[in-house]
């Protein structure tokens, strides 16, 4: 079973273990001796984690010792997130003055129980001999960052040494003599991760002449190692007409007959343009099995452009293949155009001792522009020589590797030099399959609801959104983020991660966060926190993982609620097996019956039950005394909303739209009101709402 690359974010878990133990102390009555033993011994520990995160990545016993860390932290948090739990419920009546003694007994006994571990953690740490925070960020100038807060999340994104590359494709696309002899000619974008394949695919793909020549008919795929025909067609077929009916369960020859539908016009084969992005197939039967069974149905002039790291991928295509188009390195000028631009202000004077250092740093980027963009992130705000020295000089340049190795030691170097609070951040969005698109407002609700933005009951709180922001915009400004979304105002609103960025954090979290799509690895179900795209089969098996606190279904509609005995489908009910629960996503789940009970989901802080046919909202989820978003978008049959809605304290977003019958809705509005930091999103006009925050 591979190994985790680092024990990423055990820094951050630890602070929010003690940061609650802060908070929860005058609630645990009888036991304050314990939480307190507990704070003094994660803080001890806290004071040695910077060291300890830099030596795991050389001594496999400070890794292991961190991931025990790491578990354990979380299970404090678990613990006092029960505990506030049962005050908010004591609140509101629902726990009585017999039962919140018991409740309070039982957590003392399970504080008691980590203690005995955690000291024997602490014990072992000895023998590592690692230096306070304050020894070890001293020999470096970059440790210790703190999180600067980016006045705009614009970054210049004009794409630099590509533009030769760009008009030698557009010419094979659109010139008639290339490649006219062969029913659907393909290009293939060949080169090494982070050299800008992706990047120079999307150049062509929305250039305005190659718009007009496929007469605005493009599909972009991106492919990874999910090479299947039948599902190829499908993505196709719904880029084409996305009010497409036919399921994704359908046969080859189904969905093709589909497409045809759609290219077919008064008898006349349109042309298209294909982008296959990131493909790793190497089973030409597979292949030729696709373009085969496409090119009957297209029109003459139709064209596909693959992009991919590896040539033996270009070289299966045979006699399809009508050039390969391997990609270069840029020019060190180049590389230090992106360093500038990443790393300065436009316009903002640059002394000539950085300029030196700098071009020193673009050297040994290779021609990569995603180690030029990294880097430049990793030196925003940096002004002094020593700090560029720093990246000049560190110890990976030295490492015996090359091409894509030598790039992920670049990246891994920018995530050790972000703050704790980032890593932790950063490494949950593994939980997204590859080329996603994120939606910012979403991505910082997940990670409010996982407790990365702070403990939610410090009477200190700065805004979670507003923190959220920060976080985004630092870890956009420094590429770990790109192909952003903006509005009208400059601002992202939603985002990818680049694949070697994403196989990063992959590998930092390859056993807390399990993609079942995209996953073969084995579960080691004591560490697996994260699950997403969940079906009957996989759910069984993660019944196994008994401390699970995200479950996302990403829309699956071939996922349907068992409302009588439906063989393979998802009962509700199945969801209660994982008590630890803080995220569930039933967003596109067929079926309407919610009478199931989840209110027993004590941690639960976001619920999306968008694209139900969900009637009414069940009375138990007014028990969810800790959900801060809940998500009702499209649900076209809801009709009200319980009447004990007003116990959801810490509800801070909830999504709702105008589309909903809502006969009893308007009548809770102004209770609605009365949420200290909720915020509703909806069409306000038929229902006269307007959105606000506080």
């Amino acid at each position: 079973m591979a190994e985790e690359l680092i024990v990423g974010g055990a820094g951050e878990i630890v602070k929010r273990a003690i940061s609650l133990a802060f908070d929860e102390l005058g609630l645990v009555i009888g036991v304050k001796g314990e939480v307190n033993k507990l704070k003094d011994v994660l803080t001890h520990i806290q004071a040695v984690l910077l060291d300890a995160e830099e030596k795991q990545v050389k001594e496999n016993r400070v890794k292991l010792w961190l991931q025990q860390l790491k578990q354990l932290s979380y299970d404090a948090e678990d613990v006092f997130d029960e505990i506030a739990y049962n005050e908010l419920k004591y609140t509101t009546g629902w726990l009585n003055n017999l039962s919140l003694p018991v409740a309070r007994f039982k957590m003392a006994h399970q504080i008691k129980a980590i203690n005995l571990e955690l000291d024997g953690i602490d014990k072992r740490k000895s023998a590592f001999q690692l230096k306070t925070n304050d020894q070890a960020g001293a020999s470096s100038s970059l440790s210790g960052q703190t999180i600067d807060r980016e006045t705009t999340s614009r970054l210049n994104d004009n794409v630099i040494g590509r533009e030769s590359d760009k008009e030698d494709i557009i010419k094979m696309l659109i010139n008639h003599d290339h490649g006219n002899n062969i029913a659907l000619p393909v290009i293939a974008i060949v080169g090494l991760g982070g050299l800008g394949k992706t990047t120079l695919a999307q150049l062509v793909y929305n250039d305005d002449a190659v718009k007009r020549h496929f007469n605005y008919m493009r599909v972009w795929i991106c492919v990874s190692t999910n090479f299947r025909t039948a599902n190829l067609f499908f993505q196709i077929l719904q880029q084409i007409n996305p009010n497409n009916a036919l399921p994704e369960s359908s046969s080859k020859q189904v969905l093709l007959q589909g497409l045809e539908s759609q290219l077919v016009q008064q008898g006349t084969k349109m042309k298209f343009l294909l982008v296959l992005d990131d493909d790793w197939n190497e089973n030409q039967q597979m292949w030729e099995d696709f373009v085969f069974s496409l090119r009957d149905i297209v029109g003459t002039g139709s064209r596909i452009i693959v992009t991919s790291r590896d040539s033996n991928v270009a070289s299966i295509r045979g006699d399809q293949t009508v050039h390969v188009h391997q990609l270069q390195g840029l020019s060190e000028y180049s590389c230090w155009d992106i360093i500038k631009s990443r790393a300065f202000k436009n316009g903002e004077p640059v002394k000539p001792s950085l300029v030196e250092i700098g071009k020193q740093i673009s050297d040994k980027c290779k021609g990569v522009p995603l180690a030029a963009k990294v880097l430049g992130g990793m030196l925003q705000f940096k002004r002094e020589d020593h700090e560029w020295e720093a990246v000049r000089d560190a110890e990976f340049w030295k490492l015996p590797s090359d091409g894509t190795e030598q790039i992920m030691e670049v990246l891994k170097f920018s995530y050790y030099n972000l703050p704790s609070a980032l890593k932790s951040c950063f490494s949950y969005c593994a939980i997204f399959p590859k080329d996603y698109l994120i939606s910012r407002e979403s991505l910082i609700e997940l990670w409010m609801a996982q407790g990365l933005l702070g403990a939610s009951n410090n009477s200190q709180e700065e805004i979670m959104e507003d923190k959220g922001n920060t976080y985004f915009n630092t870890l956009y400004s420094k590429s770990f983020f790109q192909e952003a979304e903006m509005n009208e105002y400059g601002e992202v609103i939603e985002c990818k991660m680049h694949d070697l960025v994403h196989d990063l954090a992959q590998s930092i979290c390859k056993f807390e966060c399990q993609n079942f799509r995209e996953s073969n690895n084995t579960i080691d179900f004591s560490k697996c926190r994260h699950a997403s795209f969940i079906s009957p089969k996989t759910l069984k098996v993660l019944t196994k993982a008994k401390k699970v606190r995200t479950i996302f279904s990403w829309g699956s509609t071939s996922i349907k609620f068992d409302d009588g005995g439906t063989v393979g489908a998802i009962k509700i009910s199945s969801f209660l097996k994982f008590k630890l629960l803080r995220v569930l996503d039933l967003s596109g789940f067929e079926g309407s019956d919610f009478s199931s009970s989840l209110g027993k989901l004590k941690h639960l802080r976001y619920l999306d039950l968008s694209y139900t046919s969900i009637k009414s909202l069940p009375k138990w989820v007014t028990r969810l005394y800790h959900l801060q978003t809940l998500k009702l978008i499209y649900c076209r049959e809801l009709v009200e909303l319980p009447e004990d809605f007003i116990n959801l304290k810490k509800l801070r977003h909830l999504f709702i739209d105008d589309g909903g019958k809502w006969k009893k809705m308007h009548k809770q509005w102004p209770n609605l009101m009365s949420f200290k930091h909720c915020r509703c999103l909806g069409h306000a006009k038929r229902m006269e709402f307007r959105c606000w925050k506080t």
